[in-house]
């Protein structure tokens, strides 16, 4: 239905629209990830590529975190060897990541569902409000889902044409996914079994199963390594909220209350409706989903959206928290609003483009309106940071309730430290991270230095360097530890 000629200068239009936000500042939402990614990246560049160890900023000396595996940042790093430092070079080579994933989930959909929806499809998962924002973001999810529709796609092909050759391609592919992001092969799961049943090919694939068990080794491996290193961490305990990021299953999985909150499900209900099919899409889904079974092969998407059923219901937690973990809601969301969109226009091609068009539309105008928000006061922080401060200074940063795990103004000042919310600072914690871990600034950004209740230890620390903020009716107070001492 969608004329063939259009379609690749339609998907050079919707990736093009990716550039009105290539700035050179991280952006919300959820910059506190993107500036995580943005120091591992940079830190591989300034201090070599040791994938085993990759480093934060808000560890002070002993900088080393191990999440997921780094092997994105690790190859951005690699480009800033050749072109240096830049915040749009990460997002170009991260965007192509997101094509990666795109063109796999284009050839998926086009080897079950036809050419037709596959092109439909693919012009709406471009227009998703997810897929707009961080497939240009400092962030490192679309490189996984690269990696998992292609070891789907891999998967489908071999079982279809009895060829070993690309399950061993899927495979690999699930290695990648496995290190970095388990829970994206999880969803993945119920429906490659039932294809496989579907195909008559389940004795033949469990023959090669064995192709899979890398990826289940290098999982394992790297669970093991990450608790050793991170069990390696300083005890901070003295530090509100601080723990070492060890057996992590709890910060996964959240706990059994949280799925049975309202509140909990009216958080991701407006998330899908906003954020994955978004406001211009919701209609078409729901008309897809209606008409679910004019599609060849339906069952086997209703088997993906029970993977995911599975997956938002045991990674809750992650989901709850954090709507980048409905990134792979995107590609059913996409297929069945382009069946909404097919079913609609009745086969008159003015009237499936005139409803693509309003899709399209009104996503990206609530993208506009909802993302791409740069917090100006962090910004400028960090950089009166930066200005004051030696190069390799350990600064602690006090702004609001930034926690012990925020990224923000460390990075942007260019800094190695610890971030210490107002609520958690007192005299012993500024003097255990000044005499055992070698603090030298304190910098403090509130309206009333007073108000910290720190007494005689404020006078102790000698003048500090005051500065206006512009961004926020507030100043900065930037104390040299080692001068009053």
């Amino acid at each position: 239905m969608l004329r063939k000629a259009a379609f690749p200068w339609c998907v050079a239009a919707l990736l093009a629209i990716r550039f009105w936000h290539f700035g050179a500042e991280i952006d919300t939402p959820h910059d506190w990830r993107q500036c995580d990614t943005a120091w591992y990246i940079r830190d591989f560049y300034l201090n070599g590529i040791d994938l085993l160890h990759p480093a934060v900023c808000w560890m002070g000396a002993s900088d080393t975190l191990a999440l997921e595996f780094p092997l994105p940042e690790a190859l951005v790093a690699l480009t800033y060897q050749v072109f240096g430092e830049s915040i749009p070079l990460a997002r170009f080579v991260l965007l192509c990541f997101f094509t990666g994933a795109l063109y796999y989930f284009f050839r998926i959909v086009d080897l079950l569902f036809g050419r037709d929806t596959a092109r439909l499809a693919t012009l709406v998962y471009l227009a998703l409000p997810l897929s707009v924002f961080y497939s240009r973001a400092v962030h490192i999810d679309f490189s996984v889902l690269f990696a998992a529709h292609a070891m789907l796609y891999y998967y489908l092909t071999g079982l279809q044409k009895r060829r070993w050759e690309y399950l061993l391609l899927s495979g690999l592919a699930a290695i990648f996914v496995a290190v970095v992001k388990a829970p994206y092969a999880f969803c993945l799961a119920p429906p490659m079994l039932f294809f496989a049943v579907r195909e008559k090919a389940l004795r033949w694939t469990l023959g090669y199963a064995w192709m899979y068990l890398p990826a289940l080794g290098a999982f394992l491996l790297w669970q093991q390594h990450v608790n050793a290193v991170n069990g390696a961490a300083p005890d901070w305990s003295y530090i509100l909220h601080y723990r070492k990021m060890t057996q992590q299953a709890h910060w996964y999985f959240g706990a059994l209350n949280q799925r049975l909150s309202l509140y909990s499900w009216w958080i991701l209900l407006q998330r899908g409706v906003l954020e994955v099919t978004g406001i211009g899409g919701m209609a078409f889904f729901l008309l897809g989903w209606r008409h679910l079974g004019q599609l060849p092969h339906y069952r086997f998407l209703l088997w993906w959206i029970l993977g995911l059923a599975g997956y938002v219901l045991v990674f809750f937690n992650l989901n709850f928290v954090h709507n980048y973990y409905q990134i792979p809601l995107l590609a059913p969301a996409a297929m069945l609003c382009a069946l909404g969109l097919q079913t609609a226009a009745s086969g008159r091609q003015w009237r499936l483009n005139l409803l693509l068009g309003l899709l399209v539309a009104a996503n990206i105008a609530y993208t506009e309106a909802a993302y791409f928000k740069v917090s100006a006061d962090h910004v400028e922080i960090g950089r009166l940071i930066r200005e004051n401060t030696p190069e390799q200074a350990l600064v602690i940063v006090t702004y609001q309730n930034l926690d012990c795990r925020n990224p923000k103004i460390l990075y942007r000042a260019k800094r190695r430290g610890w971030s210490v919310e107002a609520a958690a600072l007192n005299p012993v914690v500024l003097e255990r991270l000044r005499r055992e871990e070698g603090a030298g600034y304190w910098a403090f950004a509130g309206a009333d230095l007073s108000r910290l209740h720190l007494g005689a230890y404020a006078d102790s620390l000698g003048r500090p360097l005051v500065f206006d903020l512009g961004s926020t009716p507030q100043k900065l107070y930037i104390f040299d530890l080692s001068a009053g001492k």
